[in-house]
């Protein structure tokens, strides 16, 4: 028999009684439009996490000098880090103890020297980045900002230790600077607790014009972290590598606890649909006994009746999910515009992607398909002469 025919015939059979249809119908496009608005607010969340803890924070891979001292030639080794595949751009930093201080006021901090690139490990929450070779500005962590009272434009004290901590009462050893604030800025990784300088600059007072403590390298896949760090020495010889996963727990465990997240919410709306899909259908095929027992007269073999009370089941998921995907998309402007996190420049937003409607949609359809698969048996496996006879 035709598509077209079962089809039809399990439209009309499910659409008799319309407080069914009406109460599957609410639970799909519940379940659906839920879990979609979770699925974005997830993916955004694990988005904004690599956002700024890699892309504006410690990069992929942290190289450092095997013997804990500073590479001589920073750019040099920064340009060889380059030339590995997979690396989208490397970023040398100088740092040395420090500390940043307002009328006598300090602050103790790491004093980062870095040049100037689009992957800046910090955001600019107002002012501006330091412009090449800029020796007389400084960019202050937000909360450094905040406890000193300083803003941008206004002038700040700096002190930087640039020899071992146990000779940092040399004088020589100790720098002195009153520099104008360009910019407060802030990002997950730290960033709102340091204070950043030109590296030019901080390399030229220590001594070391071209040094570099470090190099943050940045992936176009950031996955491949750790099989990269492995080749690393290989071209550095001198250099100690380590990926992401491997150096930053913190972030790698959020990551994972929102991946178990995403499965709680997926196997709770499972069970939102599994559970009245199966129960409801199961009611409406005892209720339809007769029904199925003249079909059965009729011709229809038990795969056409199974086909037809399976087909009600995806009839209620074709039109349940259209709605959930409207109230999904409704809530994803929702939280778009009152997201459910936000600190400073990190803010979590939904991503508007097609696999945030996708896949709850596809895991719904195939727990209406397992749900509805017994009631359409249990209706394919009606004796019509029993009922017929009403003798079931």
């Amino acid at each position: 028999m035709s598509l077209r025919l079962l089809l039809f015939l399990a439209r009309k059979s499910l659409f008799s009684s319309k407080l069914t249809v009406v109460l599957l119908t609410v639970a799909v496009a519940a379940g659906a439009g839920i879990q979609i608005a979770n699925t974005a607010n997830l993916d955004g969340f694990q988005a904004v996490l690599l956002e700024e803890g890699l892309t504006h924070g410690t990069g992929d891979v942290r190289v450092e000098p095997a013997d804990g001292s500073t590479f001589p030639d920073g750019d040099g080794v920064a340009q060889k880090l380059r030339t590995i595949p997979g690396v989208r751009e490397t970023v040398p930093y100088l740092m040395f103890p420090g500390a940043v201080g307002v009328k006598g006021r300090f602050l103790g901090t790491p004093i980062y020297g870095i040049g100037r690139t689009d992957m800046m490990p910090f955001h600019v929450s107002r002012g501006t980045v330091l412009a090449p070779g800029d020796s007389e500005g400084i960019l202050i962590g937000s909360s450094l900002a905040k406890r000193l009272r300083v803003d941008v434009g206004e002038k700040i004290e700096l002190r930087v230790i640039f020899g071992a901590a146990g000779t940092a009462i040399d004088e020589e050893n100790l720098g002195r600077y009153t520099l104008t604030v360009r910019g407060v800025v802030s990002g997950s990784a730290g960033a709102y607790r340091f204070a950043f300088v030109d590296r030019a600059f901080l390399g030229a007072e220590a001594g070391k014009p071209a040094a570099a403590s470090g190099i943050l390298v940045h992936l176009f896949d950031h996955e491949a972290a750790t099989r990269i760090a492995a080749e690393i020495p290989a071209v550095v010889p001198a250099a100690f590598a380590i990926g992401w996963r491997d150096d930053d727990p913190y972030l790698k465990n959020y990551l994972g606890a929102n991946d178990r997240i995403s499965s709680v919410s997926y196997a709770m709306v499972i069970a939102a649909v599994s559970i009245p899909m199966w129960a409801l259908l199961y009611i409406h095929v005892l209720k339809r006994r007769r029904e199925i027992g003249i079909l059965v007269a009729l011709g229809f073999g038990r795969r056409e009746v199974f086909l037809i009370y399976l087909l009600q089941a995806l009839v209620v998921v074709a039109i349940g999910c259209a709605i959930g995907a409207l109230i999904g998309l409704g809530l994803i402007q929702y939280f778009h515009a009152n997201p459910l996190f936000q600190w400073e420049t990190l803010v979590v937003r939904p991503v508007f992607t097609l696999a945030a409607f996708l896949g709850p949609v596809l895991v719904i359809t195939a727990t209406a398909l397992i749900a509805g698969s017994y009631p359409a048996w249990r209706a394919a496996k009606t004796d019509p002469a029993q009922v017929l006879r009403r003798l079931e």
